[in-house]
């Protein structure tokens, strides 16, 4: 599960995390990149409806804005105006990372956000500038879902997993292992599936970040395979070898 993913993570000793979750968008064509001013923002509890305690979670983390100056400038340069923020992690991050066991880690961790548009080849392409930060050190994560209805998890929890969420999931596991991961990720928009798998595709974008920084790692390994009823929490670690 999670705690294994973090482990290895730990293992990699990275100079950083960068991390992009479904839970912020900037603009259309803008960006924006947490750490500014290198000091731990309040926690951003994104959830509603949950007890009492789960709001009271930390999760101690060190910003890193030398890294969010570095994103900044390369995303900059490639004509993406992006812009460094002080903002708390958001639940995408703080809680998987902290199930991971990387609270308290001694890297720092930096949140980029999304575009704000559902454009599979502009997050993919995103992914492709970010990918020389893997030769320096640092890990980027994808926070996003496979499977993300919330519809159909509160109104339909007698009924079992959907006959949608593992035919979505092994969708995205066959487009991850195609020699042209690209075209087979950005082809996703035209699944019978995809509308069903994500009524709403920010929770998916992240994952064609991460797969766009990875382009050049032709090893996919699924880490996770996890259905709860209209979810699917499939993990995947992207390496050369």
């Amino acid at each position: 599960g999670l705690s294994k993913i973090g482990k290895e993570i730990l293992e990699l000793n990275p100079r950083a995390l960068l991390v992009v979750s479904g839970h912020w968008e900037a603009g259309a064509s803008t960006l924006q990149v947490n750490s500014k001013s290198g000091i731990q923002q309040p926690l951003i509890y994104d959830f509603y409806g949950f007890p009492s305690w789960m709001y009271k979670e930390e999760f101690p983390h060190r910003p890193g804005p030398e890294l969010a100056r570095q994103v900044s400038g390369m995303l900059g340069a490639a004509k993406i105006p992006t812009e460094t923020v002080d903002r708390g992690l958001d639940h995408g991050v703080w809680v998987v990372l902290k199930k991971a066991g990387l609270a308290n880690a001694p890297f720092p961790i930096v949140q980029l956000s999304l575009f704000h548009n559902d454009s599979m080849d502009k997050h993919f392409e995103l992914g492709r500038l970010l990918a020389p930060l893997r030769d320096q050190g640092v890990v980027i994560v994808g926070s996003g879902m496979a499977v993300h209805n919330l519809r159909d998890l509160f109104t339909s929890r007698s009924q079992g997993v959907p006959a949608y969420v593992p035919i979505f999931d092994k969708q995205i596991e066959a487009a991850l292992g195609c020699e042209n991961r690209k075209k087979a990720m950005v082809d996703l928009e035209f699944s019978d599936y995809l509308r069903k798998a994500h009524p709403t595709l920010e929770h998916l974008m992240p994952l064609h970040v991460a797969a766009g920084a990875a382009e050049a790692s032709p090893k996919v390994k699924k880490m996770l395979e996890a259905y709860q009823l209209s979810l699917s929490w499939s993990c995947y670690r992207f390496s050369d070898e």
